[in-house]
């Protein structure tokens, strides 16, 4: 009898284990089916706040897990294109905006987005219209940001120097010669190794003080040519400032120019909005702000270049489309709109956001002066771009190595070759 019993507690207590590991692993495991979308992104610097952004949403929706992975820049694109052609890419994509997103549409690789994000209604021209496509006017992402374009400026070293922000082009030269003289870098800039588009974006910050904000307008009715004497003197204005860049700046590329500026070493930069967010990440305890260019009368408003930054669409052949729109729902909301400009400091794409960072404020009252970035906005919807162009022959204006008359001339020649005046 004593035997018998004996045998069935050891017959029990294996079976009474694994009925508790059973039990255990129920409440450990979701009682729900969760659906993983994957989120692919070239903002790299912007990984973690990206994280911290998607833990919010996730904390809310736990049946939907996003996977967030991020490429650099430079290999982005050719990544998401043939991910793409073998039907192998994301649920949802980070997209180029105006021309470079156009060829995703036409192949048929994205779904529009007017209908199942009902939250687009709340976003402004500004933003959508470099997510809409040419062939049929739809929405084809969700739009993020609405960057401007202007001067960071080291506050303590300004403070140091006795320097205010310049409200005229005298004053900013004066502005440099003085830092200059004191032994600090004015401004930190390059283009090399295949960083021209920076030496672009500082044609995007001086050029509306020069040309004007009504200039977009004429430039798209074709009543103006990037031949123009205003264009040309835009371009001119960009070499006149060369004495002030690094030392050997045609040798210094945008990743070494940033770091002059995040460490310390020079005063100004020219940039765009995003570069808030990443600044301070590199380097909390710099202190700096922005303001736009100043115009040569200090009574005239300085205007600022502004665009669509991008979007971000949903994948035609995405396997789980009903959770990558409530994604793309979260990402066009109020919601999403505050912890982007909270995380990462620069104007959402929304309107609706309040801005508690003091650079952002900034950015936000240059928004009231602003005009489309031209080469941006205008004229990279086929190739060859005016981008492509004035990448390539920057440098060498600013170095006096081919005149200012060339490189426009040279832009206005590539892209009239598909430009075609608005009626």
């Amino acid at each position: 009898m004593t035997e018998r019993i004996e045998k069935r507690r050891r017959w029990k207590a294996p079976v009474a284990a694994a009925a508790m590991f059973g039990a255990l692993a129920a409440l450990a495991a979701p009682a729900f089916a969760q659906t993983t979308v994957t989120l692919w992104s070239w903002r790299t610097e912007d990984e973690a706040a990206m994280n911290r952004i998607f833990d919010a949403f996730e904390a809310k929706n736990p049946d939907i897990k996003v996977d967030l992975q991020f490429t650099a820049d430079a290999d982005y694109q050719n990544r998401l294109s043939t991910a793409l052609r073998g039907g192998a890419g994301p649920d949802i994509a980070q997209l180029k905006a105006y021309g470079e997103l156009q060829p995703l549409v036409e192949a048929g690789y994205l779904e529009a987005l007017d209908e199942s994000v009902p939250e687009l209604k709340a976003f402004p021209e500004t933003a959508l219209g470099g997510s809409r496509a040419v062939s049929d006017g739809l929405i084809y992402g969700v739009p993020y940001s609405t960057p401007v374009m202007g001067v960071f400026y080291n506050t303590d070293i300004f403070a140091a120097q006795g320097i205010e922000i310049p409200k005229t082009y005298e004053a900013f030269v004066a502005a440099c010669e003085k830092l200059e003289a004191a032994g600090i870098l004015p401004i930190a800039a390059g283009g090399a190794n295949g960083s021209g588009w920076a030496l672009e974006i500082s044609l995007g910050v001086v050029g509306p003080t020069v040309y004007g904000p009504g200039f977009y307008d004429e430039m798209m009715s074709g009543k103006a040519k990037f031949t123009d004497p205003r264009f040309v003197a835009a371009l001119e204005r960009v070499k006149a400032l060369a004495p002030y860049y690094s030392d050997g700046f045609a040798g210094v590329d945008y990743t070494t120019a940033t770091q002059q500026f995040i460490a310390g070493k020079a005063a100004m930069f020219f940039g765009g909005a995003w570069e808030n967010g990443s600044f301070k990440s590199q380097n909390p305890n710099l202190h700096f702000s922005i303001f736009a260019f100043p115009t040569d009368k200090a009574e005239e408003p300085a205007y600022t270049s502004t665009f669509s930054d991008g979007s971000y669409g949903l994948v035609a052949d995405s396997e789980n489309k009903d959770a990558a729109v409530e994604v793309l729902r979260f990402m066009a909301s109020a919601e999403f709109a505050q912890l982007f400009a909270d995380e990462l400091g620069w104007p959402p794409a929304r309107i609706d956001a309040t801005a508690n960072d003091p650079v952002l404020k900034a950015m936000l009252e240059m928004q009231k002066h602003a005009t489309p970035y031209l080469t941006l906005v205008g004229y990279r919807w086929q190739t060859p771009t005016a981008s492509s162009v004035i990448q390539a022959g920057i440098i060498d204006m600013i170095e006096g190595k081919i005149a200012a008359e060339k490189l426009a001339a040279d832009t206005d020649a590539a892209v009239s070759t598909w430009f075609k005046p608005k009626e």
